[in-house]
């Protein structure tokens, strides 16, 4: 059983087909069906009246100097990323803060905790029995757990960091220009 490979003619092949950039096979493969699917051959000669419409425009030639002038735009558009991208370690409040949030969120873990009662294991039993309840779930447990708290409170640091880290280069990118 050999599967048969669905053609399909886009735009963008017709384009390709137009400009030769197509290998044999595939000029074959657009041939063949055009041949069988005369709309997509209109298509084909709207692609050539806008190549013929294309060639007919006026070329202008450039003014003497103007890659002189795009080259130095584009480097002072780029003198403020260098600048900011040297600096970006050594600002003392992005440490300062990560080094705050980093201990608010680790100080927890290094602190003995109080000994809390154990919670009961869920116990699942041998054989469902379909007259028993569904059972349900506690989020309240989920939610007052300690290390569901302090992955959220991870979180929260983290994204706070990146908050700041984005503020941070807003700033030098306003100061160096």
């Amino acid at each position: 059983m050999e599967m048969e490979h669905k053609f399909m003619l886009t735009d963008d092949l017709l384009w390709d087909y137009a400009d030769g950039f197509l290998s044999p096979e595939e000029t074959r493969q657009v041939a063949d069906f055009l041949q069988k699917h005369p709309e997509y051959q209109a298509r084909l000669d709207q692609i050539h009246a806008e190549k013929r419409a294309f060639a007919n425009l006026p070329l202008e030639k450039a003014d003497s100097g103007f890659a002189q002038q795009v080259m130095s735009a584009w480097a002072a558009e780029q003198q403020p990323a260098v600048a900011t991208a040297k600096n970006k370690g050594n600002d003392w409040i992005f440490w300062a803060a990560s080094s705050v949030i980093a201990l608010l969120v680790f100080l927890p873990f290094l602190l003995p905790s109080k000994s809390a009662a154990p919670a009961k294991p869920l116990e699942i039993p041998e054989k469902w029995n379909p007259q028993w309840e569904l059972p349900s779930y506690d989020w309240a447990g989920l939610f007052g757990n300690n290390t569901t708290y302090f992955l959220l409170l991870a979180t929260l640091a983290l994204l706070s960091l990146k908050l700041l880290d984005k503020y941070l280069q807003v700033r030098h990118l306003q100061t160096a220009a």
